[in-house]
């Protein structure tokens, strides 16, 4: 059952950020959801009816490629939020957003939150600029796909998860694992070998644990951590 929820105490990183009157602003519209797996939060080409901001979790934005089926091109966690088309006025996205790992969020209608942005000039850059760190989540996405090894980004998804997650054990399946990096079962399986038997992480049915995060950051050859230093220096509050 959906309940009202204290924004002050909520672990959601970018409504942390928000100056305390425009999570004021919010608040009365949120509501406190759980975010179960496969559950669908955007359609592709339909009206976006809701804007999420998980508290844990992680949500996929997939592309439907006529060549290799389902495509994740992205992911959600608690640094951010969905509904990024209704950050730029639009109101719908070809992409479908689904929850890969389930957890818990505040959901807000969008007609509540655009109404919330007209009010607020902070507010709405603030969400104008988490668009553009996602933009570049997913530029990198597309550049580590063209140049980078199977090893290098199954590396950079896993410390990925693991920033969203906060835990070295990671619940993923080889089917969302292939999804994700666009390749066959069998490539994921060959990845994954690979990984374990260099000890940087531990792979049983449905859970991989990272052992080793230092050498995974530099397996990845620099694929991993361009978006997460602009998200640093674009949403994080400076210290003074």
């Amino acid at each position: 059952m959906d309940i009202h929820v204290n924004v002050e105490n909520t672990s959601n990183r970018l409504l942390n950020f928000m100056p305390a009157g425009d999570r004021q602003l919010l608040a009365p519209h949120f509501k406190h959801v759980a975010l179960e797996h496969r559950q669908t939060l955007e359609k592709p080409n339909q009206p976006i009816e809701h804007v999420y901001f998980p508290e844990d979790g992680i949500a996929s934005v997939v592309g439907d490629s006529n060549t290799f089926g389902p495509i994740e091109i992205g992911i959600i966690g608690k640094e951010g939020m969905t509904g990024l088309q209704v950050v730029l006025g639009n109101d719908r996205s070809p992409y479908e957003t689904f929850i890969q790992i389930p957890g818990n969020g505040l959901r807000i209608e969008v007609e509540k939150l655009r109404t919330a942005m007209d009010k607020s000039r902070s507010l709405q850059q603030l969400l104008l600029r988490y668009v553009q760190v996602f933009m570049i989540q997913t530029s990198q996405t597309a550049l580590s796909n063209a140049a980078a090894l199977l090893s290098q980004r199954l590396a950079r998804w896993l410390l990925m998860c693991e920033d969203r997650l906060n835990t070295k054990d990671i619940p993923l399946t080889h089917e969302f694992l292939a999804m994700m990096l666009g390749v066959q079962r069998s490539g994921v399986t060959i990845a994954l070998g690979e990984l374990e038997g260099r000890n940087l992480i531990r792979g049983k049915r449905g859970l991989i644990s990272i052992l080793d995060r230092p050498t995974l950051e530099k397996l990845t050859n620099g694929s991993y951590g361009v978006a997460e230093a602009e998200y640093k220096r674009r949403l994080e509050p400076k210290k003074h």
